[in-house]
């Protein structure tokens, strides 16, 4: 039996899917007369089943069929919504000749994408079941904004000719979560699958993704600011740190001591927050802190404020050290002030904890304020501190009915979606043309934000340490900031 599975990602940053519902219709496929409607009503007219393809010949002009895996968490219906409303998600769909919708469930509601063609609930559980999906509907493209596991799919999509997106990397949860370090280490080039006949984009959300073009987009602004050239030497930079404020929030709502909300996956938060070690990337290798992210702040600017905040494990930290080994580059993250009580409130808890989750994004809570920052912060020995990132409000996402955070992603995924395609193999964000990447998100965000303070200190990551949010369990946490530090 097929399944094609949704479950939601630690770092992509949506809602979490209930679980999977075993399904046959698609079993049934090669036998469906050509006459018979397959799918949902969202798309009128007859299902023809494609033939298996074969390798494309660029010189003729093919079909352009994309999958979207998980269309209906958070961050999939503000994907949806952002191709339907905004105008390069318009010109995007110009560009394709079908889209297919899955996840595990059906939808409550009304697709925001009206152009769609929903499938049956399904669960993908491996590599040869997204094959088969491939080969039957004639796809060429695969947006995985679920959880299907990186390597393997990518091998699979060019195998059979398909490009691939993901917002991170992800593995099969048979084989249990990887540390995220781990994870990334899949895709490292020395141990990443030699990929070349088709594109294969990693990471193209908010963070990972937009976060990693704006590191060449403030090099560039700090360059012009200085005189001097755009490169880590000449601007003589000792760290990169990738920093987020979400001040989202109920306005009047108190919630109980053990309710934690979140503007993303609640449950996936907090596994990222509960990882067993946070780390900073330094000259080529990870350091680590020595304690979980929840146990540590750190004081960082993000925008036109300076945060106290998470120095949270994320895969853009170990794929820009490898762009630029001789800085230490670290993620910095302030969660809603609702969140950070709960985790006060309970320091004995980890991920695994009886939280009670709520979920900060329509369809759940609409009544929102707030405004979610996220950026780079580049740090420089002679040229003081350069901030530039996006600071959107949450009534920037009810267009689109969703929230600042998601829309984030959801730029991030369009922007590299528009990307897919220029050359074989598997990259990130930081591998495309940055320019045009960041372009068409700020189509949908706004322009970037820019704030430089030339006379600030260099200052460390070890040094940057302020207090604990909750009480600490590990007892060499004070050693391993030392070495850190030196």
């Amino acid at each position: 039996m097929l399944r094609i599975q949704a479950l939601v990602m630690r770092a992509a940053r949506r809602p979490a899917i209930s679980t999977p519902i075993p399904v046959s219709e698609l079993d049934r496929l090669a036998a469906i007369p050509a006459s018979e409607d397959l799918l949902l009503s969202n798309h009128v007219g007859a299902w023809r089943s494609s033939s298996p393809r074969s390798p494309r010949n660029d010189n003729r002009a093919a079909a352009e069929r994309a999958l979207i895996i998980g269309y209906n968490g958070g961050v999939g219906s503000a994907v949806l919504s952002a191709l339907q409303k905004s105008k390069p998600g318009e010109r995007l769909l110009q560009g394709l000749d079908e889209i297919f919708l899955a996840d595990q469930e059906a939808p409550a509601g009304p697709i925001p994408l009206e152009s769609s063609r929903l499938l049956p609930p399904v669960s993908i559980r491996s590599g040869e079941e997204l094959g088969r999906m491939i080969r039957e509907l004639g796809l060429t493209q695969v947006i995985d904004l679920s959880s299907t596991d990186t390597v393997d799919c990518t091998q699979v999509c060019d195998e059979l000719d398909a490009n691939f997106l993901c917002t991170s990397v992800e593995e099969w949860p048979e084989r249990g979560s990887y540390p995220t370090d781990a994870a990334i280490a899949r895709l490292k080039p020395a141990n990443a699958p030699e990929l070349t006949r088709r594109s294969h984009l990693v990471g193209s959300g908010a963070n990972p993704g937009i976060v990693n073009a704006l590191v060449f987009a403030a090099m560039e602004e700090m360059a012009r600011r200085t005189g001097a050239e755009p490169t880590v030497e000449a601007l003589d930079l000792h760290s990169i740190l990738i920093t987020e404020e979400d001040t989202t929030h109920e306005p009047g709502v108190h919630y109980d001591a053990d309710v934690f909300p979140m503007t993303w996956s609640p449950e996936h938060c907090l596994e990222e927050l509960f990882e067993p070690r946070s780390f900073v990337a330094s000259h080529g290798r990870v350091v680590d802190l020595g304690h979980r992210p929840v146990e540590r702040l750190y004081r960082a600017r993000c925008g036109d404020r300076i945060i106290d905040a998470m120095a949270v494990p994320h895969e853009e930290t170990k794929t820009l050290i490898w762009r630029f080994p001789k800085v230490e580059i670290a993620f910095l993250y302030r969660i809603p002030e609702a969140a950070r009580n709960a985790l006060a409130a309970h320091p004995e808890w980890d991920a695994s904890g009886p939280w009670k989750t709520h979920r900060l994004f329509p369809p759940t809570t609409t009544r929102l304020v707030g405004r979610d920052r996220v950026g780079i912060l580049l740090c420089s020995r002679t040229f003081g501190e350069l901030w530039m990132g996006f600071d959107t409000d949450v009534s920037q996402g009810s267009p689109y009915r969703t929230n600042a955070t998601e829309l984030q992603v959801a730029a991030g995924v369009i922007a590299g979606w528009k990307q897919l395609d220029r050359e074989p193999g598997i990259h990130f964000v930081e591998d495309l043309d940055w320019r045009r990447f960041l372009g068409t998100a700020s189509e949908i965000l706004g322009q970037p934000v820019i704030f430089h303070d030339p006379d600030a200190k260099p200052i460390s990551i070890a040094e940057r340490a302020v207090g604990d949010l909750v009480r600490p369990k590990r007892s060499d946490r004070g050693e391993k900031l030392a070495a850190a530090a030196g």
